[in-house]
């Protein structure tokens, strides 16, 4: 019998996750945007179990060599930031429906020295605030990480772990500089590229879709396993997205992005 390796072991854990399968037992509802074609459909289903894609190339724009692991963490050609953004959006979305005072990025108050914070940056942003989500009044802070467990760093821990050490390192730059700056929360919001979720990000989710039930007759249960679906299927779409584009689109989209971002005519 073969061996199992270490991201197989991996991957058959984080299956195992609440909302990690959320994206195979929901009906294909294209308005709920829960549609896969078929290459998202094979692809998803390979990275699942850490199986060889097809097609792949042998190197990477950026020089390294390519794999499946090494496309979920490289940032050449933005897909690394669209996958952030689109949950962030998603999130702040869904916030905006139960709370009057949501906003994206926003930056937060200058920090006297003393503040015992790693981050202590002028004009430093975080994901979102929403006013009263946690307390009436008070202001909630967000910050969205997706992780890949499957790098060789997080294989060196268990996934818990990993979820701890995210938080943590979200916490340390941010979390006392909120609490006194700011007289709000924070609350990191750790999800892996396959879209399971870390416990302080559950219990957000749980909060949220408790929040969502109020504006709906739908029953809780509903609420959250709706909410789990969305983001699984936005996880999966983004997870395929890096290693399944060919390498002419690949290219040319990297050559767009890098043209925007430089500010120059195309």
């Amino acid at each position: 019998m073969r061996e199992v390796t270490p991201p197989v072991k991996r991957v058959l854990e984080i299956i195992s996750e609440k909302g990690a399968s959320s994206w195979l037992n929901a009906l294909p509802l294209k308005a709920q945007g829960f549609a896969l074609n078929k290459t998202e459909f094979t692809d998803a289903l390979n990275l699942r179990y850490f199986r060889e894609l097809r097609g792949l190339r042998s190197d990477c724009p950026c020089g390294q060599k390519f794999t499946v692991t090494h496309a979920l963490n490289c940032k050449r050609g933005g897909f690394v930031h669209m996958r952030h953004d689109s949950i962030r959006d998603l999130l702040a979305k869904l916030l905006s429906r139960v709370q009057n005072d949501v906003e994206t990025e926003p930056q937060l108050l200058p920090t006297p020295e003393e503040t015992a914070s790693e981050n202590t940056a002028d004009g430093a942003r975080l994901d979102i605030r929403a006013r009263g989500f946690w307390r009436n009044g008070q202001h909630a802070f967000f910050d969205v990480r997706v992780f890949n467990p499957l790098s060789a760093t997080s294989l060196k821990s268990s996934l818990k772990l990993c979820y701890s050490n995210q938080e943590r390192e979200k916490k340390r730059a941010y979390n006392n500089r909120v609490m006194q700056n700011e007289g709000g929360t924070f609350t990191p919001l750790v999800f892996t590229v396959f879209g399971t979720a870390s416990r302080e990000c559950s219990n957000f989710l749980k909060t949220l879709s408790m929040k969502l039930d109020t504006k709906t007759e739908d029953k809780n249960e509903d609420a959250i396993c709706w909410l789990r679906c969305k983001l699984s299927f936005l996880c999966i779409k983004h997870l395929g997205m890096c290693p399944s584009q060919k390498p002419r689109q690949l290219m040319q989209h990297i050559a767009l992005t890098s043209r925007i971002i430089k500010g120059q005519n195309y």
